[in-house]
């Protein structure tokens, strides 16, 4: 099993959308794909030492074979399916200190005639700062 990708004290915490060569979706963050890390992504931040402290992860709409692409997510909790909002160029959800990853549904919609969708599910896990050496750095 591949370690998460571990992102630490940013917020927002932006993810880029793209096609790779199959053309299936992919999510970035900075030069880091999420398909190296297993689709999934643990973040930390000090906000999140406080219980009712939350940082916002952002997907970014993109662009791609001459396509515009807009993402949109949704995950489940107890509560039911929560839709992610929808900013001007981006879809973003406000994540508190979580004990486990989060499965977040992502579709990408292009504007072509007729439109096109891809699909990824990614995994986030976002965390108060960890001061145990327990887990591998990046």
């Amino acid at each position: 099993m591949t370690d998460p990708l571990f992102v630490t004290g940013e917020d927002p915490l932006n993810l880029d959308g793209t096609l790779d060569t199959s053309p299936a979706l992919q999510l970035l963050h900075g030069s880091d794909s999420l398909a190296s890390y297993d689709q999934a992504l643990h973040a930390e931040h000090e906000d999140l030492d406080d219980p009712s402290g939350v940082i916002r992860v952002k997907l970014k709409d993109f662009a791609s074979g001459g396509d515009n692409w807009e993402i949109t997510a949704a995950h489940t909790n107890a509560a039911g399916t929560i839709t992610w909002t929808r900013g001007t160029d981006h879809a973003y959800y406000d994540f508190g200190p979580m004990t486990s990853e989060q499965e977040v549904d992502v579709t990408a919609t292009s504007d072509a005639s007729p439109p096109a969708t891809k699909q990824r599910t990614i995994r986030i896990k976002a965390s108060p700062i960890d001061a145990q050496p327990d887990r591998p750095r990046r």
